[in-house]
């Protein structure tokens, strides 16, 4: 350890770590939090030290070897920053503690239960809140219908709930739910959906969390890839540090919030985070917001669905890295297109101009430093389509509007989930509803009608509208027929 911190003098934490507390237990600790959330947190710690520092809990046996790395280096991990021929090296020491809750799941639900953790927050991603086509508990779940049943959970819901009865039970403080996942209006589900799951379990339990919790909507913004070997020996090479759970992201970095926390927070608004985009040089600080719908539509009808229209057609087409397929005029003209079908169906939001955003967004899927991978964008399709595709799908069609790029992202969906690309290389479809898309698309390969059909994605109408179904069909019918850069090319210069 003296040698690791020898190496990263560069960018030590200015708080003194071993004095201060845990105020923040963090459920899912992966690589965007890491990037993110944790990084807002240094920065208030380095204002302001106190007893905020944040406890990881992993919850899937994925996390044990990032938990081993983390705890094998004091939790601090190295943050580089890549904004073209720019980059900018961090060590981020925010994070104190990391366990595997399933390991020891009484402990870890005393330290959940504890006065001491005044926000727990989440990066779970979609599926990891167990909702259905209508945003409810999923019953049909069997993970949720475990934890209803048992008292060692298994889901972010079913720990939350434990946390509360804990609470309860032992007159214990009330607690602030953050989450940071890309979820519609993530706070408000997050709290609609553990109060369901109480209402079943534990009405006593749905009492307390009513008066003793708040979820504040958030939105979260930076892309951060996958980390692999070569991310590693990147850290090496360039910094000469040997850092064996390094995080890669872009410079950009954003997060608007609900500051509606109710039992304490880190001073965020005393913190700015220096970032660098080219030769510029930001400090970028939390944005609070008496509501956040505006920048959550904005952010993920633009990014989060364009970066889905760009990963199946790109992969389709044989491109592995983003700013490859940006690279190809052609799949930089059809997401740009994508995008102008899109913004009709957004709000004004405050502050921001959206050509200007939509532009930015260019730039950044376009950044040669991330090296970000398409099949990171092209997993939990579903769960993706139904977010960030859907809604402003529904609202184009009611308006009368283009839906032709939206249709022949879906197609390129829809093409891809065959599970092979078009050079014959086998695709991994990894998405919670895998084996029902895969099986519909086995039987009726050149009908998109059977996957329109699957309410947790599309919902119960959209597959009785007849314009998006035969528009759908034809846009799949001339990847078919030409494959998909022809097709592309066709729909890009009619």
């Amino acid at each position: 350890m003296a040698l690791v911190q020898e190496a990263w003098g560069l960018s030590q934490p200015t708080y003194d770590r071993s004095t201060l507390g845990c105020g923040i237990a963090h459920i899912g600790v992966g690589n965007f939090v890491r990037a993110h959330l944790a990084v807002f947190l240094d920065a208030a710690l380095r204002e302001q030290p106190g007893d905020w520092m944040m406890h990881g809990l992993g919850l899937r046996e994925a996390d044990l070897g990032l938990m081993a790395a983390m705890n094998g280096q004091d939790n601090l991990y190295s943050l580089t920053e890549r904004a073209g021929a720019h980059d900018t090296f961090k060590v981020i020491g925010a994070i104190k503690d990391f366990t595997f809750a399933p390991a020891d799941p009484e402990s870890a639900l005393q330290l959940l239960a504890s006065d001491a953790i005044r926000i727990i927050s989440l990066t779970v991603t979609e599926k990891g809140y167990t909702y259905d086509a209508a945003g409810d508990l999923d019953l049909a779940d069997p993970l949720v219908q475990a934890d209803l049943r048992e008292n060692v959970p298994r889901t972010a819901i079913g720990w939350l709930f434990e946390v509360a009865r804990e609470r309860l039970l032992n007159r214990g403080q009330p607690v602030t739910l953050l989450s940071c996942d890309n979820v519609p209006g993530n706070g408000d589900t997050l709290r609609r959906l553990l109060l369901q799951f109480a209402e079943l379990k534990d009405r006593a339990v749905a009492v307390w969390i009513r008066d003793n919790t708040s979820c504040p909507n958030s939105m979260v913004d930076r892309i951060t890839p996958s980390v692999t070997l070569a991310t590693r020996d990147f850290v090496r090479t360039t910094f000469g540090v040997e850092d064996a759970c390094p995080v890669v992201s872009e410079a950009y970095l954003q997060w608007v919030v609900e500051d509606r926390f109710i039992n304490g927070r880190p001073a965020w608004e005393a913190a700015a985070v220096p970032i660098r985009l080219g030769a510029r040089a930001e400090a970028v600080r939390v944005q609070w917001a008496a509501n956040v719908e505006p920048y959550e539509k904005l952010k993920m009808r633009l990014l989060n669905g364009s970066h889905s229209a760009l990963a199946y057609t790109a992969y389709l087409m044989g491109f592995r890295v983003v700013d490859e397929a940006m690279g190809d005029p052609l799949v930089r003209g059809f997401v740009q297109r994508y995008m102008d079908e899109i913004i009709p169906t957004l709000p004004d939001v405050p502050g921001v101009d959206i050509p200007t955003y939509k532009a930015t967004l260019i730039e950044r899927f376009s950044n040669t430093a991330i090296r970000d991978q398409v099949q990171r964008l092209a997993e939990d399709g579903s769960k993706k389509a139904h977010n960030f595709i859907v809604p402003p799908l529904e609202e184009a069609l009611a308006a009368g509007g283009s839906v032709q790029h939206i249709a022949f992202a879906l197609a390129a969906w829809f093409r891809y989930l065959r599970g092979v690309d078009e050079q014959g290389q086998p695709i991994a479809i990894v998405d919670p509803l895998a084996t029902e898309l895969t099986e519909r698309v086995r039987q009726s390969p050149h009908d998109p009608t059977p996957l329109l059909a699957v309410e947790p994605v599309f919902g119960p109408h959209l597959v009785a509208n007849s314009r998006l179904v035969s528009t759908v069909k034809d846009c799949l019918d001339k990847i078919e027929r030409w494959g998909v850069r022809q097709a592309m090319g066709r729909l890009v210069s009619p």
